[in-house]
């Protein structure tokens, strides 16, 4: 007994360990399931079964894909007798179309048949008394070829006697299983079917209706579609879906896709998703272009950038041989992540490091030679602080970055017809250039085009069009068939081997319309590609400066330059002194006025005309000499307390004034007042690069009154100029005499570590082109 129970107890713990063991396994299965649909990657989910259904008439029968929706009596029919099925039994001899693509199938093949009498009776089943007697029974001979492999070789359906019509038909089968067979591309499925019909009612074999589906039912995978996707360097999403069938792609039907996120992985299913999450919406697609093996892919492009985060391409595909009153018979669920844009190499936030540090390292040297009043170091320090503002928004440094708020790169590209096409050809006699930039297959290209077309008609302005095939190795047989359909309307071109003006422009090498103004800047741009009436306001824009007017200056400097010139902008002298002989009203003013506009000027005036005379296309060389020229004007002011071009030029300026005007004011207070406006410039330049060149340069080249504008835009230019360090000046004098004071205290010191500041902010913006467009375009 003792023995009986020890032994039951050991098989009870054998048996639990057993238990467990299994659990376990199918636990760390799970798990591992689990992680397997975490992260990235495509879940498919495809039909179990396809087929072959038999159409057309008794004369004309064929293989065909499609599940038919008819519906009532059967449009394809066979008729056959006991005398006909003894005498000629063959009823079905043909063969499917050529197949398209190879492929393997494994799996199990049926061959389904619907027959039945004429007309509901129980005559047949009347004549079979005994079950399995001979003389009323119907059954078919079914030859079934898959390439040259028989796989089914005059095999007998099931046997039955008949007794409705075709509201019921009779529902015949024969089965190949395990079927292992390779096809190639152009091979055949051959269907041969006999009848072998002992009733003396007359048999029908139906097919061609809804549910009168006779054919070859391929219980296995047969379709391979291909869902893929890809993220340009402006976070737009590019889908591209090939559908690949044994018998071509109009195996696909129809298909709705949507980007669906942010999700995390484990939400990423079919159908999941709040409305405010489902980004994009495709149906038809948005292009076409030609894969590997000559197929057939269909291509969509997202209408707006994706945020970083996980998202999903949620796919649902229609399939001619699947029931038409399903509305999903594929399904692909795309998982994805957008990751958070590549870090610059060194961030214009080190300079908003740099610029204070530096002058607070000077300020620690300078204590070594000779101590200052405490006054003037806090005035240093707030002067400091001050040029955070303007830090903050310099380029970042990095490798072949383009220049934000430049001109357009000067291209000379072949065009696919093989002639040499130049920017500066473009830009003769053109209000704007607008540029469709769109890489080898993409959907965009067409989208372009369209609204091309449709801009050079709603448009009353002087537009030349251009589209570039950009990216790495772009060949002119890319472009062979977009180049029929483009029809010479305007050129395409082909970017160089390494995509070098691609990544020039401020888009990168990516699907992008780039708006080039008469000057050759850049004054807009938008991923993908611009709506026609988009584009019309924004070449409109282009002949008015985009923009960039003397009221625009106001804006700007808010943020940016006001600090530094409050600053700079405190009184020199200690007490106010007042003229000896009467002024006019507001005299002060207006002297402070014309020095800041001298010094604007001096800035302003070059960087115009050199944009008026058409330097755009060499503008990165100019902007490289300016940045250049900062350096070196923040240097003599560190070095020696004044620039001596500018000094020069001051001298001039000042012996032009009136003698009432010299004698209240000295020429250093009007120094004062244009170095200023110098800074203004600077600074200025530094947040809006484009604001001068765009301002005035481009309207001076926009059409015959351009010219008269410009200069008109100039001087409201210089106007606002000296309103900006007129409001430096009352906001610095708003303190009262204490104001004076720390002015007073620290009136030589100040352009000092202003310059040490400028130099340090020029120096940066030198190699943020020499890294970024410089080296890019060489």
């Amino acid at each position: 007994m003792g023995e009986g129970t020890g032994a039951a107890r050991a098989g009870a713990l054998i048996a639990l360990v057993l238990l467990l063991t299994v659990t376990s396994t199918s636990l760390m299965v799970n798990a591992q399931d689990a992680m397997e649909a975490e992260g990235p990657g495509i879940e498919w989910t495809l039909p179990d079964t396809h087929m072959l259904y038999l159409k057309g008439t008794e004369d004309q029968p064929f293989l065909d894909r499609n599940w038919t929706t008819n519906t009532g009596q059967p449009l394809g029919r066979a008729e056959f007798t006991k005398t006909s099925s003894a005498l000629n039994p063959n009823l079905i001899d043909i063969q499917s179309a050529p197949l398209s693509e190879s492929f393997r199938f494994e799996g199990n093949i049926t061959v389904r048949l619907f027959a039945s009498l004429d007309s509901t009776n129980d005559g047949c089943r009347l004549t079979n008394v005994l079950p399995g007697s001979a003389g009323a029974e119907t059954s078919f001979l079914v030859t079934l070829s898959l390439g040259s492999t028989v796989v089914i070789g005059n095999a007998q359906t099931n046997s039955l006697p008949m007794e409705e019509s075709y509201l019921s038909a009779h529902e015949f089968t024969v089965q190949a299983l395990d079927v292992n067979v390779s096809l190639a591309s152009g091979d055949l499925v051959s269907l041969q079917v006999d009848v072998q019909h002992d009733c003396l009612q007359q048999g029908v074999l139906w097919w061609g209706t809804y549910d009168a589906t006779s054919g070859i039912i391929f219980d296995g995978d047969v379709i391979e579609p291909k869902l893929e996707y890809s993220i340009d360097s402006n976070r737009m999403a590019r889908v591209e879906f090939t559908p690949i069938s044994p018998w071509g792609p109009g195996d696909f039907d129809g298909q709705v896709l949507e980007i669906v996120g942010p999700l995390d992985w484990d939400e990423m299913v079919h159908g999941f998703g709040k409305e405010d999450q489902r980004l994009e919406h495709f149906e038809t697609p948005h292009g076409t272009r030609t894969g590997e093996g000559n197929r057939t892919i269909l291509t969509w492009s997202s209408e707006k950038p994706l945020m970083p985060g996980r998202y999903m391409i949620d796919a649902c595909f229609m399939i001619t041989d699947q029931n038409p009153g399903e509305l999903c018979d594929a399904i692909g669920v795309l998982r994805f992540e957008v990751p958070q844009d590549a870090k610059p190499m060194l961030s214009s936030m080190w300079a908003a490091v740099v610029v204070p540090l530096g002058i607070i390292a000077w300020i620690g040297v300078s204590m070594r030679e000779a101590m200052l009043p405490i006054q003037t170091y806090a005035i240093l320090l707030l002067l400091a602080i001050a040029a955070l503002g303007p830090a903050i928004h310099l380029p970042d440094i990095d490798s072949n970055a383009p220049r934000e708020e430049g001109a357009s790169p000067s291209f000379a590209l072949l065009s696919h017809e093989g002639e040499l096409v130049k920017l500066p050809e473009l830009l003769k006699g053109s209000d704007a250039v607008v540029v469709g930039l769109f890489r080898t297959g993409s959907p965009n290209a067409i989208r372009q085009f369209d609204d091309f077309r449709g801009a050079a008609i709603i448009s009353d302005s002087e537009i030349a069009f251009i589209q570039i095939a950009t990216g790495e190795g772009v060949q002119s047989v890319d472009l062979d068939t977009y180049s029929l359909i483009l029809n010479e309307s305007w050129p395409l071109l082909m970017d160089e081997a390494d995509a070098a003006v691609g990544k020039a422009f401020p888009s990168g090498a990516t699907d992008a319309v780039i708006i080039i103004d008469s000057a050759g800047f850049v004054t807009d741009w938008q991923p993908g590609t611009m709506s026609a009436l988009e584009i019309d306001e924004a070449v409109s824009s282009a002949s008015r400066g985009s923009g960039n007017n003397p009221l625009s200056l106001f804006s700007v400097i808010i943020g940016t330059a006001l600090l530094p010139l409050v600053v700079l902008a405190m009184p020199r002298d200690r007490e106010l002194e007042l003229p000896e002989e009467p002024l006019f009203p507001g005299a002060g003013a207006l002297m402070t006025a014309a020095g800041a506009a001298t010094g604007f000027g001096l800035w302003a005036l070059p960087v115009a005309l050199m944009a008026a005379f058409g330097l755009g296309a060499f503008w990165i060389w100019v902007e490289l000499l300016l940045a250049v020229v900062f350096v070196y004007h923040g240097l003599s002011v560190l070095l020696y307390g004044k620039i001596v071009e500018v000094e020069r030029l001051i001298t001039v300026a000042y012996s032009r004034l009136p003698d009432g005007f010299r004698s209240w004011r000295d020429r250093a207070s009007f120094a004062e007042d244009a170095y200023l406006g110098l800074w203004l410039a600077w600074l200025l330049w530094l947040r809006t690069p484009a604001l001068i060149p765009q301002g005035v340069g481009a309207v001076a080249r926009s059409d015959i009154l351009g010219i008269p504008l410009s200069v008109l835009a100039m001087l409201g230019f210089l106007v606002a100029a000296g309103i900006v360090v007129n409001i430096a000046r009352l906001v610095a004098l708003s303190p009262g005499k204490l104001s004076r004071v720390f002015g007073w205290l620290s009136v030589g010191i100040r352009p000092r570590a202003w310059g040490l500041a400028s130099a340090i902010l020029g120096t940066w913006v030198v190699l943020a082109l020499l890294v970024g467009p410089v080296m890019g375009s060489l």
